[in-house]
């Protein structure tokens, strides 16, 4: 059991069209101090899954099966002034543009402040007092020049990297346990994105964090994460530790995923073929299956199992299971992975 735990969750939202099946069974587990890696496509199911552990989901969406546990109590039993004692006091969100989620009128040193007052019954004279010593350290601690200025400057007068600080150091402010980074350098370049990882993997360490982080770079799993799950339709596909995903990937998504991401001195990018099933009537049986030149029969008629590659590597494709034939990666993600393991010295 860890700190954050997820079993066979399961949730859908009605829309016009009729119910859409958003999650269909997920199980996740977050170790304590660990970094998990939430990676797949747009509309695979990430932000939901987050939203869900922040009690955050729409009045659309219904939870239809399972469980979500921090600590070892059920979250989803939890009362609304419960869940926002836990929500930024014990889990907080780093969100992806800083920029929406910051108030635009308020100066950003009473935002950090503010969240601050999780931490203290009484809000008083001396409170507050304390709650603007704290935002200036945590400013400071995010690497934001010139604190005691900033602290009463407007978001607006921030650069984009500046502004993912000023929202890091805001989700800091509670001194949570959790910290879900929900694709939080998606809109920064490489040079800004490689300084902000740096500051999430200090803060890691310093803090004893654990940290669930969502994103569609692999490059970025590849630098900050322990272990990786990957999703796809709604469902864990694959998990595993980093180098038994990016080095023994099983599952023909992954291996989609992979053969995708661009390469220095590649003259083609390889795209995935067709789209995400539409979710308002999920296929019966893998749903990759109209994507993966690697389905059988079966892939069309019943859904995989997770079948257990290490104690620690499982996968969710029938390729997977001791009948089935013996299929190798592509060989342009096979040259790759033998090149990843020669600049690792493995």
């Amino acid at each position: 059991m860890g700190i954050l735990d997820i079993k066979n969750l399961e949730i859908s939202f009605e829309t016009d069209e009729g119910r859409l099946y958003a999650l269909r069974g997920v199980d996740l587990s977050l170790g304590e101090g660990e970094v998990l890696a939430l990676v797949g496509e747009s509309g695979s199911g990430k932000s939901v899954t987050s939203k869900a552990v922040l009690g955050l989901l729409p009045p659309t969406a219904r939870i239809d099966g399972g469980e979500i546990s921090y600590r070892g109590e059920s979250l989803l039993e939890k009362s609304c002034a419960e869940m926002s004692r836990i929500r930024g006091g014990e889990i907080s969100m780093v969100p992806q543009d800083p920029f929406l989620s910051l108030d635009p009128i308020t100066k950003v040193g009473y935002q950090i402040a503010e969240s601050v007052r999780f931490d203290s019954d009484a809000w008083g004279r001396a409170a507050k007092r304390l709650a603007h010593e704290r935002a200036l350290r945590l400013m400071r601690e995010v690497g934001i020049p010139d604190a005691e200025h900033s602290f009463f400057e407007y978001p607006f007068r921030f650069s984009g990297g500046m502004r993912q600080r000023i929202a890091i150091a805001a989700a800091l402010a509670p001194s949570p346990r959790v910290l879900i980074c929900d694709e939080p350098t998606t809109a920064l370049d490489v040079t800004i994105e490689a300084q902000i990882l740096e500051l999430l993997e200090r803060l890691k360490r310093e803090r004893g964090l654990s940290m669930l982080f969502i994103t569609h770079d692999l490059g970025v799993v590849a630098r900050v994460a322990d272990r990786v799950a990957v999703m796809y339709a709604g469902r864990i596909v694959e998990v595993g530790t980093v180098e038994e995903v990016f080095y023994d990937p099983r599952h023909p998504y992954t291996w989609a995923l992979m053969s995708s991401v661009p390469e220095v001195g590649e003259r083609e990018i390889t795209a995935i073929p067709g789209s995400v099933p539409d979710m308002r009537c999920p296929p019966p049986g893998d749903a990759f299956a109209s994507r993966n030149a690697w389905a059988m029969r079966i892939d069309h008629m019943e859904a995989p199992p997770m079948f257990d590659i290490s104690p620690t590597h499982k996968v969710a494709s029938w390729l997977c299971h001791p009948d089935a034939p013996r299929m190798k990666p592509p060989k342009q993600l096979r040259d790759r992975i033998a090149r990843y393991l020669s600049d690792s010295g493995a």
